[in-house]
């Protein structure tokens, strides 16, 4: 078992919108960042990968890296339950819905901001059709067992994915979503968790949404370009976020979502060996398989879609 001992970052705490192809915030200038390291065999850690450059205090103190799950709560470590594919080849025509901020923009010149942002009444009305039309939201681990050894879905299955995990997931989509009886899949970011951004999910928050049946993934510490990176710059950012939301909500965590939708071949090889079941991208799709399991497409909900071009996009992919 690698285990991170000790980790060193030179960075900024300032949050920026990223201009990159799947805009989202920037945590730290990573372009010449990268943390140092260092590994140990021993199965049992020692530290906890908490950077020391931020003066902001974390709301919460780093959770250990091997922690004691609360009672009725999945152990973080039971991801050897991984189900092993039985050899089948199967493919599923499923929706996954990519959704960003669930508010109003605040400056509507920010085509960038509003293109990214639903409206808390225009979601309710998208979940209502969703409901009102025998929709049936899954999560990806039923995606993937369906995919592996046929676990049978519902009717209608669709997945509903949020992206950075900013405030109003918390605020606007968990209420939303719980009035429908849905379950919502969370990619979120452990660095401004970390720190108590504003803007962001806290720890507290994301525990809660867990404990309510909400789905906590992974989208990394910062969202930064993790192409042609270091196997220990990885670790940091991708590693050292699974960790941490496995340890504040006692429940596996072993789904990813590419920030900005940027990836290479080093970054799947990654993910792939330190078990990762799925990610997801930014392409557009709906047709999935094994075989694109660390790249799944998606359906981008954007600011500007009426109620009828996002029935499009559900029904019929475009």
């Amino acid at each position: 078992m690698i285990v991170l001992v000790g980790v060193a970052v030179a960075a900024t705490s300032t949050f920026t919108e990223s201009a990159e192809a799947e805009p989202g915030p920037l945590l730290v200038d990573a372009s010449t960042v990268v943390p140092t390291i260092t590994l140990s065999p021993t199965s049992t850690p020692t530290s906890t990968p908490t950077p020391t450059d931020t003066p902001l205090p974390s709301a919460t103190p780093e959770p250990s890296l091997t922690p004691t799950p609360q009672s009725g709560a999945p152990a973080a470590t039971a991801l050897g339950s991984r189900p092993q594919p039985d050899g089948v080849q199967r493919t599923a025509r499923v929706p996954i819905l990519m959704y960003h901020y669930i508010s109003a923009p605040p400056d509507l010149g920010d085509r960038l901001r509003v293109d990214l942002s639903v409206l808390p009444g225009n979601f309710d009305a998208q979940m209502r059709w969703l409901a009102e039309n025998n929709y049936h939201t899954i999560t990806l681990t039923d995606l993937y067992t369906h995919l592996a050894i046929g676990a049978p879905l519902p009717e209608n299955p669709i997945i509903l994915t949020f992206d950075d995990g900013y405030v109003d997931h918390y605020e606007n989509a968990l209420p939303i979503l719980q009035k429908y009886g849905f379950t919502g899949v969370f990619f979120v970011l452990a660095g401004p968790a970390d720190v108590a951004s504003p803007r962001y999910l806290t720890w507290e928050m994301i525990a809660e949404m867990s404990a309510a049946g909400q789905d906590m993934q992974v989208h990394g510490r910062a969202h930064v370009d993790l192409r042609r990176r270091p196997g220990e710059f990885l670790f940091f950012q991708i590693v050292g976020a699974r960790q941490a939301i496995e340890a504040h909500t006692g429940r596996p965590a072993p789904f990813f979502s590419y920030p900005a939708g940027q990836y290479d071949a080093n970054v799947l090889r990654f993910l792939s060996e330190r078990d990762f079941w799925m990610a997801v991208t930014t392409k557009y799709g709906r047709d999935h398989s094994l075989g694109s399991a660390l790249e799944l497409s998606r359906i981008r909900i954007r600011g500007g879609d009426s109620l009828q071009k996002f029935v499009s996009k559900v029904t019929s992919g475009r």
